[in-house]
């Protein structure tokens, strides 16, 4: 109680002083406010630190992630697909020229000449070029050719052309290795242009020389 009539109010805190309690009037009467007191320094480092190695994690996981994703993605680049197959070689798809039903065989001393008629099947000109002997057992040695039958005088000249549906001849003269020629086969492959454009052609020849006469050996 007060000399004044009034009551004395009780402080609180008990035994703070004004300077250092932390009061708010409200109504009638004091109420104390929060006292909120800031982190020290060592809270404070700590929570930075936290901070950082989330920070940290979360970029080392996000760079993982994408590090997967982008090898899924990229690879080396595909080649490109077309759709259309290549288109095949004239001689490929039908040869132009082709072997007929004719052969001629001559025997000069130990040369024999080798003739085979061909034929255009086409429905254009050929131009016809050089004739290739093929040897698979060998046997024979590639002396001379000409577009003519056997036993005819070289004219050291080619036709120029051999229109469609038109046949013609060519002859090969060998020299004889061996003592009897009957067991070697002889093909031939012919080079040719038509439509302006080179081919080749393969020929059966002959199987074997069995058939072809020759002097000292009995004709199979």
């Amino acid at each position: 109680m007060t000399g004044d009539g009034g009551q004395r109010r009780a402080e609180f805190p008990p035994g703070g002083d004004g300077d250092t309690a932390d009061v708010v009037e409200q109504g009638g009467g004091r109420l104390p406010s929060l006292n909120w007191r800031p982190l020290n320094w060592r809270s404070r480092r700590g929570t930075a630190i936290l901070l950082a190695v989330g920070l940290i994690v979360g970029l080392a996981v996000g760079y993982a992630a994408g590090d997967r994703q982008a090898s899924r993605s990229v690879g080396p680049p595909r080649p490109a697909v077309s759709s259309a197959p290549p288109a095949p070689s004239l001689a490929a798809v039908s040869p132009a020229l082709i072997q007929a039903i004719g052969t001629c065989a001559v025997q000069d001393g130990r040369e024999l000449q080798l003739g085979v008629q061909v034929t255009n099947q086409s429905t254009a000109n050929l131009t016809l070029s050089l004739v290739r002997p093929v040897l698979p057992l060998g046997g024979l040695k590639w002396v001379a050719q000409q577009w003519a039958p056997c036993g005819t005088l070289p004219t050291g000249q080619d036709p120029a052309t051999l229109p469609p549906g038109a046949s013609t001849w060519f002859s090969v003269t060998f020299e004889v290795l061996v003592r009897c020629p009957g067991p070697l086969p002889v093909q031939f492959m012919v080079e040719y242009m038509v439509g302006g454009r080179a081919a080749i052609t393969s020929l059966p020849g002959f199987p074997d020389l069995g058939s072809v006469p020759y002097t000292g050996c009995a004709a199979g």
